[in-house]
Order: structure tokens, then C-alpha cells, then sequence
């Protein structure tokens, strides 16, 4: 009888660095292969940005209006939008195309990581992130006169570094669901806008309704904007520093892993009723 071979942890890690190696520079080719996807990126950040200012600009007091700090919350509320529009279009979206291009069954036929098969569409937005983080600022600049300025960089790069994390445990559990149910643009746009407002991605969070902030303080993406809005702008935390960062990261690790479990769960029963691929 055959013995089966232990695989070393060195080797596994090595198997993994180079699945995740193949699908960044697949997603990064694709990315880069279609210039209307870059273009449209730089025409659509502007316009959601004065979709979003414009009509909250409307109900603050003029004061407001050339207050720095204002557009320091929009700025960052902007860079959530899309961290947020991530996590839901990145695996979900992914899930969905493959089925309707009829490879999601030889995808699931490998034994590739889940998470690596469609790490591809997050590199490409990963680009499309930094390309808006920084144009955001150049616009914020040019069209309102508002500097972003940042008081603590290496934080703030942990605290985006964590959100991107989180966000792709979210986008794990979310692309159960759509594997699931096989519909993603309904999904998409009732979380996008739910999260958005009960996360407090474009105001503190102590500004809601009791009723709001209880929702509030169960979206993992509150203490994630609170963190980076702290690390950017020095505003008081919702929690004792430190305490909000160790939340974060356990946050991270524990929708990552109830997000594998879930795909995996789900993706077993769809194989059992022969709907893998149906859409």
C-alpha cells in the first residue's frame, strides 16, 4: 500500500506564493490589456465624487464649506466607497462571470485555493484603488482647494492594509451567497449603500440615531474607517487606540476564515445538486 507524503510547510507556502504570483500578474494583465478601463476609472472618480459632496455639501452650514476637515472626511469616505465596492465586486462579480462563461467547473476541478482562483479581479482593483486614491487627492485639490494631509503614514498604511483584508473575508462570505443564489447586481447594490450608511464611512458614527448605531457598531467597516480617519486626521477612535487595531485584525482573521468555511460549504452542496455551473 502506498504511504502518502507529508508536504512540507515550506513547500506549501511556495505553492501558494506562486498561485498568488499567477493570478496578480493575470489580473494585472487584464487590467492594463483594455485602456477603456482605465479611462473610465478617471471620468467616473470625479463624478462620484461631486455625486456624493454635492448634495451632503447642501445640508451643512456655509462654514463647513471651506472648512479643510470636511473635505478630509469626504476624501476618506471616497477611498471606503470603493474599499466596500471591493469587497462586493471583486469575488462575488468574479463567481458570477465564470458562471456565465461556463468555466466555472473546470476552475472548481483544480485544487487551487479558492481565494487564489479569483484573487485575479482583487489585483486589478487593487490598481484601480491606488490609481482613485491619488487622483482623488489631486481633484480634492483642484476642484475645492482641500490639501489631504496625513499625521501618521505607517499607521495609516496598516490600517488600509487591514480594511483590504477584511474586506476580502467579506468578499468571501458575499461570493458564497452569489454562488449560491446566482444573482449579484441586486446583492451589490443593497449591501454597497446599506454598508455605506451604517458604517459611517463619510461622518463619525456617533452622529447616527441609537437606533443606527447599534447596526453601526456590528459593520466591521466602522472600525475600519474609524481607524484610518484616526491615522489620517487624528480623530478620537471609537474605542482606546490600540484596542480598535487588535479588533481589526481579529476581525480580519475571523471573517477570512468564517468566509472559506462558507464557500466551501457551499460550493460542496452545489456540487451535490449539480447547479455548479447553472446561472
Amino acid at each position: 500500500m502506498p504511504v502518502r507524503q507529508e508536504i512540507s510547510l515550506s513547500t506549501k507556502i511556495k505553492e501558494i506564493a506562486l498561485e498568488l504570483y499567477a493570478a496578480a500578474y493575470n489580473g494585472i494583465r487584464t487590467y492594463f490589456r483594455y485602456p477603456m478601463w482605465i479611462i473610465s476609472d478617471l471620468i467616473t472618480s470625479p463624478l462620484w465624487l461631486l455625486l456624493f459632496i454635492i448634495p451632503m455639501l447642501l445640508f451643512l452650514p456655509p462654514e463647513k464649506w471651506s472648512d479643510p476637515t470636511t473635505y478630509q472626511y469626504f476624501y476618506w469616505g471616497m477611498i471606503f466607497l470603493d474599499v466596500i465596492s471591493m469587497a462586493l465586486w471583486s469575488f462575488g462579480s468574479a463567481i458570477r462571470w465564470e458562471q456565465q462563461a461556463g468555466t466555472l467547473e473546470y476552475l472548481y476541478l483544480t485544487n487551487a485555493s479558492r481565494l487564489v482562483l479569483f484573487a485575479t479581479r482583487m489585483c486589478s482593483r487593487l490598481i484601480s484603488f491606488t490609481m482613485s486614491a491619488l487622483y482623488l487627492a489631486l481633484l480634492m485639490t483642484v476642484m475645492f482647494g482641500a490639501q489631504i494631509k496625513v499625521a501618521d503614514p505607517l499607521l495609516l498604511l496598516l490600517s488600509l492594509f487591514l480594511s483590504l483584508f477584511t474586506a476580502l473575508g467579506f468578499g468571501a462570505i458575499y461570493a458564497a451567497l452569489v454562488l449560491k443564489l446566482k444573482q449579484v447586481g441586486p446583492l451589490n447594490n443593497i449591501l454597497q449603500y446599506v454598508l455605506i450608511g451604517v458604517s459611517g464611512i463619510f461622518f463619525p458614527v456617533d452622529r447616527l440615531p441609537l437606533e443606527l448605531k447599534v447596526l453601526a457598531y456590528l459593520s466591521p467597516f466602522t472600525y475600519c474607517v474609524d481607524l484610518v480617519r484616526a491615522a489620517a486626521m487624528k480623530t478620537t477612535t471609537i474605542m482606546p487606540l490600540w484596542h480598535e487595531l487588535a479588533l481589526i485584525v481579529l476581525l480580519a482573521v475571523l471573517m477570512n476564515f468564517i468566509g472559506m468555511k462558507i464557500l466551501g460549504y457551499i460550493e460542496a452542496t452545489v456540487k451535490k445538486t449539480g447547479k455548479l455551473g447553472v446561472y
